[in-house]
């Protein structure tokens, strides 16, 4: 993690006294969240550590709108879990810790984003990253962190659709399979390297451009969702995100 020995700006400088930017300080208040984080039980240190230095990652080299979706989540009780794949049969999966207890709130209780967010828990397969690296572990949570936005933006507006049912989200699996990938391949973009690009290539959510630079492929998207998904946005867009998530709506 990029950290700044010795003092981490508790009086808005470095270590060698030059003032930080509002970006190296927003850095820093969420690197504290990190060692806060939220793990379950039993979960091997390497693992933590991987998933700690790809958060902190994804807030140094993301776009705004990545740093925005990882503060939500460090600033919130979401729960993060390491499983072999045969137990989670991908590479992660988002989903609601106790959709009984959740139903019950909903039915109870009015929830923030960040509350909602602590119904929620990414679970990353170890093989992800034994295999991966930190390119995997990054591309994970950058996916399924989209994902558990997505969620707990949907458990928010039912909470609350009794006084605002125009406000009510609950996309279509096909929704939030179009976002997910998107914000992945903006990110690839970010990071800017040979690996990163190749693999965003490889999975079609990048493509070139008639003036040579790589940007994100809406029709590489779109085929994707179709042949390795089976989902199309008028003919098969999947569940809604309330289904998804087991919730009584």
């Amino acid at each position: 993690m990029r950290v700044w020995a010795g003092r981490l700006a508790t009086d808005n400088t470095d270590k060698n006294g030059s003032e930080l930017s509002c970006l190296d300080l927003f850095y820093l208040r969420n690197l504290w969240q990190i060692f806060l984080m939220k793990f379950d039980k039993g979960i091997d240190k390497k693992y933590r550590t991987s998933v700690e230095d790809a958060f902190a990652t994804i807030l140094e080299k993301g776009n705004d709108f990545h740093r925005h979706i990882m503060s939500e989540i460090l600033e919130s009780k979401m729960l993060v879990r390491v499983r072999p794949v045969n137990q989670i049969n991908a590479s992660g999966i988002t989903g609601v810790i106790n959709p009984v207890k959740t139903n019950y709130k909903l039915a109870t209780e009015r929830l923030s984003l960040r509350e909602a967010l602590g119904e929620i828990y990414i679970a990353i397969a170890e093989e992800t990253i034994d295999t991966g690296g930190q390119r995997g572990c990054e591309g994970t949570f950058v996916h399924e962190g989209r994902h558990a936005y997505d969620f707990a933006q949907t458990i928010e507006s039912l909470s609350n659709a009794d006084v605002n049912p125009l406000g009510i989200f609950n996309p279509t699996l096909y929704e939030m399979e179009w976002e997910a990938h998107k914000t992945a391949a903006d990110y690839m973009l970010c990071i800017d390297k040979p690996e990163y690009i190749d693999e965003g290539l490889q999975l079609m959510i990048l493509g070139t451009t008639p003036d040579g630079p790589y940007a994100v492929s809406d029709d590489g998207i779109r085929q994707r969702l179709t042949e390795s998904y089976g989902l199309d946005l008028t003919g098969n867009p999947g569940s809604r995100a309330s289904e998804m998530m087991g919730l009584v709506v």
